[in-house]
């Protein structure tokens, strides 16, 4: 009976394992997302297509046979930010690219209490860390500083008063790279709904990119941190720094 099935092969075994981990990528990146209720949209509008033409329509499936002539193109368009988010995180990865860029324990301490100072007194801010994925595309929509980074100079960037006050602190290293950006703000989705502007920025940063965003309310004094399509609320200093310090693997 085992002489009607080939032979598998080293390389067969390979080719399944790599298609599988492309498609274990895709569903990862597109979890929780609108794609994937955009992918179920073409799912069944391909089973409805294969369905009329099993039972001999004719319109129907000419229709979407040209519909789906340029799938390819179809999906690059809909899914353009989930691939190139997955491309850019495939690259993080311990396998494939560098280990997480790391922080001295000092600067991420000063970054927590920096934040819950500006809690207290109620400023808000979005203060963005950056990682491994480089933020200059984001910070060509903001003003470009090279500083040693301090409570004093955060203080004085977020203030009120300040004329680069709105948008976010960037922090490359141990050093404000940059100020006032203007990020993207996402679509409203379950996920964001009832954020303000400066969380919705960070959950969209969260989801673009590996960058860890502290978000200090300037309504309810509360620090929120956001990182990899989650968000966690740190109810001190202690616990700030400890969140970062996992995140920056310190």
């Amino acid at each position: 009976m085992l002489e009607y099935f080939p032979a598998i092969r080293l390389v067969d075994i390979l080719d399944i394992l790599l298609v599988a981990f492309i498609f274990y990528w895709i569903l990862l990146f597109i979890r929780g997302t609108r794609a994937v209720e955009i992918l179920f949209g073409l799912l069944f509008l391909m089973g409805v297509f294969l369905l009329s033409k099993k039972i001999g329509m004719v319109t129907f499936p000419w229709v979407v046979g040209n519909f789906f002539g340029g799938f390819i193109v179809i999906l690059v368009v809909i899914f353009q930010s989930e691939i190139r988010r997955g491309l850019a995180r495939m690259g993080q990865t311990r396998i494939l690219g560098w280990p997480p860029l790391s922080r001295g324990p000092d600067i991420l301490e000063e970054i927590s209490v920096s934040a819950f100072r500006l809690a207290e007194s109620r400023t808000g801010a979005l203060i963005l860390l950056e990682r491994n994925m480089g933020l200059s595309e984001y910070m060509e929509h903001g003003k470009r500083i090279d500083a040693v980074f301090s409570y004093e100079l955060l203080a004085s960037l977020v203030s009120p008063l300040s004329p680069v006050h709105d948008g976010a602190v960037v922090i490359r290293g141990e050093r404000v790279a940059a100020v006032q950006v203007i990020l993207p703000i996402p679509a409203e989705s379950p996920d964001t709904r009832g954020m303000g502007t400066r969380h919705r920025a960070a959950w969209g940063m969260a989801t673009d990119t590996d960058a860890i965003s502290v978000v200090i309310s300037e309504e309810t004094g509360i620090v929120t941190v956001f990182f990899y399509r989650q968000k966690k609320v740190a109810l001190d200093v202690e616990e700030l720094s400890g969140i970062l310090r996992k995140l920056f693997d310190t």
